[in-house]
């Protein structure tokens, strides 16, 4: 990232704390979700939010050390500019909230498909067929990899339901 600012600016690195906080929250959750579990689960479980505390801690001394030497301060410029862009940054965080809430009752394919649109739609592509076929793509890969060869647990919907019943009226 190029840096416009003069030699005495200090850099604005608060916005470089979002993701850290998000991933101390998810390792939290991580540690309480896998209370219940087998021993080698919990075994895992707790390696993988470790790795995750420690990276979170690397990159707090670093923005600290920053701060420390007065290159840097904790302010939140860099997601806030350039101003013309927040609308955007706002609506796909709308998206991905609304993608998360609809996918337990439209399932993986269809939330997918419908976010991916209104993503790429807010991004600024214009073409519909565009728009249509890279979201079609995306969510039929997302249900070949995901609900078709991996059979993982991922919620269906109509999409998922009905391709189900049309594969199974025909034995292979």
């Amino acid at each position: 990232m190029v840096d416009n600012r003069s030699s005495g600016e200090k850099i604005p690195v608060g916005a470089d704390l979002i993701i850290p906080a998000l991933a101390l929250a998810f390792a939290a959750y991580f540690f309480i979700s896998i209370a219940d579990l087998a021993w080698e689960a919990k075994a895992n479980g707790a390696l993988i939010g470790t790795i995750l505390v420690i990276l979170v801690g690397v990159q707090l001394v670093r923005l600290g050390t920053r701060v420390a030497r007065r290159q840097a301060d904790f302010g939140f410029d860099a997601i806030l500019e350039p101003r013309d862009a927040l609308g955007k940054r706002i609506g796909m965080v709308l998206v991905t909230v609304a993608f998360i809430a609809a996918v337990q009752w439209l399932g993986l394919t269809l939330a997918l498909f419908l976010g991916m649109t209104a993503a790429l739609y807010l991004m600024g592509l214009r073409h519909l067929r565009r728009i249509l076929l890279i979201a079609f793509v995306v969510a039929a890969c997302a249900y070949g990899l995901f609900i078709a060869l991996l059979e993982s647990d991922m919620p269906h919907g109509p999409v998922e339901n009905l391709i189900s019943a049309l594969v199974s009226r025909h034995p292979r």
